[in-house]
């Protein structure tokens, strides 16, 4: 076995005529990380109230003890980590207002800076600057600073990238032990987060098996059969879950899954998408030059990294590509946030290569940094000043105009989670369908539902016997419209018609049901204005509507 350290090479500096360069490297890297930061305050500032999910996360760690969080886990996303974090938030005092919940976002999303910083460093890049445009700043990374797993999942998934490139470059125990905390801790946070440390830890193994280092190989290996192993006490809960949850599947194509990806690194259009596609090109490219140029072209260390990362890169997205198809779940730009880090800090790299060849490179790096900043700072301002809900306003604004006897109906159900937690009024209001309990997200229930014979009848008669008796109506959400004239449809229960499990179908006809009865029989139908002056987070922007008055 060989005990042959392999270190990397001191970052090479441009000539001295060009010595100014590196100076403008480093303070572009500064003063983009500087504009990140803001950013992440000015998130902070403008996020508002909790939105759904993050209400469903600090109600669920708010169960009695962890032992009850660990026997409810079926009814959560994630592994326990994230909760066990969040709890430790709440336990120490931070939970009296949302705002200094939300400073833990904050935090979480300073730590992935620093995570980037970390990696990239480990890499031998001077910065990560196409790291910091392409992600850091894209709008879809901001969602990391919600109270939801995925910002802590991306920085662990970023820092095991790093730590485990430290290990093939130095193995010693203190590295091994650094490097199996990250990825254990990793694959605690996201599920997803598993199948991208199988190609890290792969990527690994490879390079270890090209130097005929066994040690270099066998680690990887142990260190991901251990992370494997930490989360098979999930394999039962991820097995119910889909069961519970298959109202929540869909039919996932590859055109789909490649489209939804598209939608997460480049939301505005299809520049960012072809320049994406541009460093993955010109990446695998240099890795494989690297690996088939001669030794004293390329010193051993640089072959290592570039089969390290070439494979981990191309594993990631195969392992990743399964994960979706595993999961079936309509896809959230966010659910890629943790690939997306690995990949634009490894082409990064592979553009790293390239670049510091050549001052020339290095001053059009420069140039197309700027470039990119120009295009995406304003989306990513906007991405920054947006609300994640309205609910809030909503609930307050009816606490003033809805009446004792008047009904408010929610629409869709899972809106409840944020109503439930806002309003403070005295009018009574149920969700479409009717749920008992708005704490968490119970899409299980949402199955039991679905398969009883007119499971909405019950609303529509509240509805009905609310403006019969002379009270208003009120309607917070997004009830599908109905055009005149057209009949809603009828659906037998579940899985028992051509929707099969399909929650969304369901929901779909249960909201023009809805409307139907109202277009029938409401006298007036009113949207009722909400003047908020910043953007709210699409996912939960809804609309307030009074109805009143009846006609047979």
């Amino acid at each position: 076995m060989s005990n042959k350290i392999y270190r990397a090479k001191k970052i090479e500096i441009a000539p001295d005529n060009h010595n100014m360069i590196p100076w403008i490297e480093l303070g572009l890297a500064a003063a983009l990380t500087l504009i990140l930061v803001f950013l992440h305050f000015v998130i902070l500032r403008h996020s508002g109230n909790l939105w759904r999910d993050e209400i469903h996360s600090l109600n669920f760690i708010k169960l009695p003890s962890i032992i009850d969080m660990w026997e409810n886990r079926q009814h959560d996303s994630y592994p326990i980590l994230w909760l066990l974090v969040l709890r430790a938030w709440v336990f120490m005092g931070f939970s009296g207002t949302d705002f200094s919940l939300r400073v833990l976002g904050l935090i979480v999303g300073l730590g992935t800076l620093c995570a980037i910083w970390y990696t990239t460093r480990s890499l031998s890049m001077r910065a990560p600057f196409f790291t910091l445009v392409l992600f850091a700043m894209s709008p879809m990374a901001f969602i990391g600073d919600s109270l939801r797993a995925y910002g802590l999942g991306t920085l662990l998934i970023v820092i095991s990238l790093g730590t485990m490139w430290r290990f093939l470059q130095n193995p010693t125990p203190r590295q091994m032990i650094i490097t199996a905390v990250s990825v254990i801790l990793s694959v605690q946070c996201l599920y997803s987060n598993s199948f991208l440390i199988l190609a890290i830890c792969t990527g690994a193994a490879v390079v270890g098996f090209y130097r005929k280092d066994k040690k270099l190989t066998m680690f990887p290996l142990g260190v991901g059969m251990l992370a494997a192993v930490s989360v098979l006490p999930y394999l039962e809960t991820f097995l119910k879950s889909s069961d519970m949850y298959a109202s929540l599947k869909v039919p996932l194509t590859m055109s789909l899954i490649l489209s939804k990806f598209g939608e997460a690194i480049d939301p505005s259009g299809t520049l960012l998408t072809l320049i994406w596609l541009i460093f993955w090109l010109i990446s695998t490219i240099v890795f494989i030059w690297v690996l088939i140029k001669s030794d004293e072209d390329h010193p051993e260390e640089n072959k290592g990294m570039a089969l390290f990362l070439l494979s981990t890169m191309l594993l990631s997205i195969v392992a990743y590509t399964v994960f979706i198809k595993i999961l079936s779940y309509p896809i959230r730009s966010w659910y890629c946030l943790p690939l997306i880090a690995v990949l634009i800090i490894i082409l990064d790299k592979g553009i790293d290569i390239v670049c510091k060849k050549s001052v020339a490179g290095r001053v059009m790096r420069i140039i197309c940094v700027l470039a990119l900043v120009s295009f995406m700072f304003m989306d990513s301002w906007t991405a920054a000043c947006t609300r994640k809900t309205n609910i809030d306003v909503i609930a307050g604004k009816l606490e003033s105009v809805a009446q004792k006897d008047d009904l408010i109906v929610i629409f869709p159900f899972h809106l409840g989670i944020s109503f439930a937690r806002y309003y403070k009024g005295s009018a009574e209001w149920i969700s479409l369908p009717e749920f008992k309990s708005h704490n968490i997200h119970r899409y299980d229930i949402l199955k039991i539902i679905m398969t009883q014979k007119d499971p909405i009848k019950p609303v529509l008669q509240k509805i009905a016997g609310t403006l019969q008796s002379g009270n208003k109506v009120w309607i917070v959400g997004n009830l599908i419209s109905l055009p005149p004239g057209k009949v809603p449809v009828q659906i037998p229960p579940a899985p028992n018609s051509i929707y099969g499990w399909s929650g969304r179908a369901y929901l779909a006809v249960w909201s023009q049901q809805t409307v139907d009865i109202l277009q029938s029989h409401a006298m007036t139908i009113n949207k009722i204005n909400i003047p908020l002056s910043e953007p709210v987070f699409k996912l939960e922007n809804a609309e307030l509507v009074e109805v009143s008055g009846w006609r047979p």
